[in-house]
């Protein structure tokens, strides 16, 4: 607020406290220490009694609820209000309506806070905007390696064993995003003292993800749709593959989330352990959607730290069904070649052959239909499916007929149907789930030369219901008849109750089935007590489960997968089978990570004593880009290679920086960092610093962002030898400051504007040794030649410079 603000507030606040009647002035609205805008304020004595409604609701806009506003609105014509022509509202029917608005005096400023009833909702639209791949610059040729080792020792009685083994996970790309990839799997085994190496799956493959389409060749596994299952193979494919091509884009219906701030904070959003989103959010209520999800449940988790400094974390559970596409959306796959399978020896091929795809097609939003089909050696499948969403929930069917070499035809048909009903979450997740399944002579297999055929009736049915914060139930039931015996029946009911961190649970299962000579019914009391650290990150819990008398008590904390990251796990698990302790410990240093585990089990039926292991493992990886090598841990995936310029000397870059300043990755000038990226194919932003950094050194930029390919290996180089930061003073011929003017230093190579201060102060970064013209545009000045020395400090002090006006050179002739 300024001065003359100031003063005039404090001359109206003397005239007010004088003074009997009312008058109107403005004064600065603040919401969670942030200034809002000016709103105009009808004061009465040292005391605000109303404000302007118009200009109030156009500085809180959608932090509140339109029907708040309406309900305001109607409060002007009640007989409190109905003298007010003036467009003003008292504070107390603000208040009323879960507006608080509160006057400081001594600060001559107004304080909002709403509450949580009265938010607006304001949408987040985590799809919105889907634009084509564009690549970052990548190397024409990069070669990761992951290396994993794993060393176990085994003992019982009197016997032991051991085992080691090597994996090496080697990933090639040759032309950047637009060329080829190799992914390629090793393993070095050893047991007690024989030796062997195993081929795992090696895969070539090129994406365009603009079409979308990923073409593969080598060991791929074929599409899931309908009654189609996944089989892996030696042979090609091509799909769609949105998931991986287009992981930002939505295919299917849009998703929501609701979240609500009660104050200012910072908010990390996860979605199936990724993060999606990081930064401050004001106080409010929010509608996060079109969230990047997966098909089945999602986890949703965010963290949010207040301004007050506490912290919470929400997980929600979202059901997606990916099998509802888009209108207009097309989602297919096609493979052909030999199935396979992981044998003892490694990759083992069959002597057969398969050929399958299908294609599904989004009508609209609300209809999907597709159609699938199988060619084999022995026989064939030929299937649809159909998925029809609407207000009451969404039914899904899919049909398969079987044709085996014998010529028999089998059939399988399947109705589902999932909704949120009564008693549902607050996150709408669907809570009841049926299904009804039957099957007749269907062979799922005709690959295989003993496929058997299989004949069935099955009924599932799901729901649970959320009684209030505190109490859930759930209830389950499956039929099955298989035509040989007596039909299985199973039923489960549970209640439970949670209170904080105890969660206590009662219910009972049934079972008929024909081998049992009598129907079963047990019943079980479970009791659970989970408490969090929210500090320190490490939980503490205990269980109980009545059936098979099962306990269990652990300590844990996840490593955070950081440099200098730690996790453990301490567990204590007894049962009526089984007695076993676990103990794990892991730690994660900037080039490898390391994992020890130790475990004791006894079965209680064996007359064997009780066995014992203690394993050991590690992983690292090596990059290569752009004819560089870095260092680090990294899975399959675009990578960076991480350099630091000599210049920097023996100081370490940081890489993947939180706020809290833990880091992913770091190098120096010996040795590069390795920093894989998360998700190819979307933008990928990470912080880089140089925390011992000599003062004045500019070491460039501090956030990248790279869009990488599916497997692209990138180069980041920190620091260079403008790296220098230079100061000086600039004064015209008089001796005045040359002030708020914009200026460059130019040297030919390079062209680094900076700008004056009132004091003609100026700086200048990221320059190097040299001669400099300086130019100061505006007003005419003369340039001026500027030599920067080559020294060892990166701060510069040009000192006081005088610069000539043109006109001051100028000579007039008559």
């Amino acid at each position: 607020m300024n001065m003359g603000r100031r003063l005039s507030a404090v001359c109206i606040l003397m005239l007010a406290s004088s003074s009997a009647w009312a008058m109107t002035f403005t004064v600065p609205l603040n919401m969670d220490g942030r200034e809002l805008g000016m709103l105009p304020v009808s004061l009465s004595g040292m005391d605000v009694e109303a404000v302007s409604e118009s200009d109030l609701k156009t500085i809180l806009g959608h932090r509140v609820a339109e029907e708040i506003w309406l309900a305001l609105s109607s409060e002007q014509k009640t007989s409190e209000n109905q003298n007010r022509s003036d467009g003003m509202v008292s504070l107390k029917a603000l208040e009323a309506q879960g507006i608080t608005l509160t006057f400081d005096p001594s600060t001559l400023t107004m304080a909002a806070k709403i509450s949580t009833d009265a938010f607006g909702q304001a949408n987040v639209d985590f799809g919105e905007g889907f634009a084509p791949f564009v690549p970052s610059e990548s190397s024409e040729f990069s070669w990761l390696n992951s290396l994993n080792f794993s060393h176990q020792e085994s003992w019982q009685d009197s016997s032991n064993a051991s085992y080691t083994s090597f994996d090496w996970l080697a990933q090639f790309n040759v032309g950047g995003a637009t060329g080829i990839n190799v992914d390629a799997a090793n393993y070095l085994e050893i047991s007690d003292g024989d030796t062997q190496v195993l081929r795992g799956e090696w895969t070539a493959f090129y994406d365009n993800p603009n079409a979308p389409y990923r073409f593969s060749m080598g060991d791929v596994e074929s599409g899931v749709s309908g009654y189609l299952s996944n089989i892996s193979m030696g042979g090609f494919s091509i799909e769609s593959d949105y998931a991986e091509l287009q992981p930002q884009r939505m295919v299917g219906p849009g998703s929501n989330q609701e979240l609500i701030l009660k104050e200012s904070a910072e908010v990390e959003i996860e979605v199936n352990g990724q993060v999606i989103f990081s930064g401050r959010q004001e106080a409010g209520r929010f509608n996060l959607m079109n969230l990047p999800m997966v098909n089945g449940a999602n986890d949703i988790t965010v963290h949010v730290t207040y301004l007050s400094g506490k912290q919470d974390t929400f997980v929600f559970t979202q059901f997606y069904n990916s099998n509802l596409l888009d209108k207009g959306m097309v989602n297919y796959a096609f493979s052909a070649g030999v199935p396979s399978v992981f044998a003892d020896a490694g990759i083992d091929y069959s002597n057969t052959w398969a050929m399958t795809g299908f294609v599904e097609y989004g009508v609209s939003s609300s209809v999907t239909v597709g159609a699938n089909g199988l060619a084999a050696k022995y026989g064939n499948l030929a299937g649809g499916l159909a998925t029809v969403g609407t207000d009451w929930g969404n039914i899904s069917s899919r049909v398969s007929l079987s044709e085996y070499d014998h010529g028999d035809v089998g059939n399988v048909l399947s109705v589902g149907f999932e909704s949120a009903v009564i008693g549902a979450s607050e996150s709408q997740t669907p809570n009841l789930r049926l299904s009804a399944e039957f099957a007749s002579d269907y062979i799922s297999s005709p690959w295989e030369a003993d496929a058997i055929a299989v004949s069935y009736n099955r009924y599932l049915g799901n729901y649970m219901w959320s009684i209030s914060d505190q109490w859930s139930a759930t209830f389950s039931a499956s039929y099955f008849d298989d035509n040989s015996q007596n039909p299985q029946v199973s039923t489960t009911s549970m209640l439970n109750w949670k209170n904080s961190d105890i969660t206590v649970g009662a219910g009972l299962t049934h079972t008929d089935a024909s081998e049992q000579e009598a129907d079963e019914t047990r019943y079980f009391l479970t009791l659970d007590w989970r408490w969090n650290h929210k500090k320190y990150g490490y939980s503490v819990g205990a269980s109980y489960n009545t059936l098979n008398n099962q306990s269990r008590v652990d300590i844990s904390r996840a490593n955070s997968d950081r440099v200098g990251g730690v996790g453990y796990r301490g567990m204590v698990e007894h049962d009526d089978n089984r007695d076993r302790e676990n103990a794990l410990l892991s730690y994660t240093a900037n080039r490898v990570k390391w994992e020890g585990e130790v475990e004791r089990s006894q079965l209680k039926s064996s007359t064997s004593g009780a066995s014992y292991s203690a394993t050991i493992r590690g992983n690292t990886a090596i990059g290569y880009a752009n004819g560089e090598l870095g260092w680090g841990r990294a899975q399959a995936g675009p990578f960076v290679v991480a350099k630091v310029h000599p210049t920097l000397g023996e100081h370490e870059a940081h890489f993947g920086v939180a706020q809290d300043g833990s880091y992913k990755a770091a190098a120096t000038a010996d040795i590069g960092g390795l920093l894989p990226l998360d998700v190819p194919y979307a933008v990928n932003s990470f912080n880089v610093s140089v925390p011992d950094a000599p003062v004045g050194y500019d070491w460039g930029q501090s956030l990248y962002s790279i869009s990488p390919g599916a497997a692209t290996g990138h180069t980041l180089m920190v620091g260079s030898n403008a790296s220098y930061t230079a100061r000086g003073v600039l004064l015209d011929q008089t001796g005045a400051p040359i002030s708020y003017l914009q200026g460059d230093l130019t040297n030919g190579k390079s062209h680094t504007p900076f700008f004056t201060n009132k004091g003609g102060r100026f700086y200048v970064q990221g320059v190097g040794p040299g001669t400099y013209e300086l130019t100061v545009g505006g007003k005419d000045f003369t340039p001026l030649s500027v030599v920067i020395e080559k020294t060892d400090q990166r701060l510069i002090e040009l000192g006081t410079l005088h610069v000539k006006r043109e006109e001051e050179n100028r000579v007039d002739h008559p």
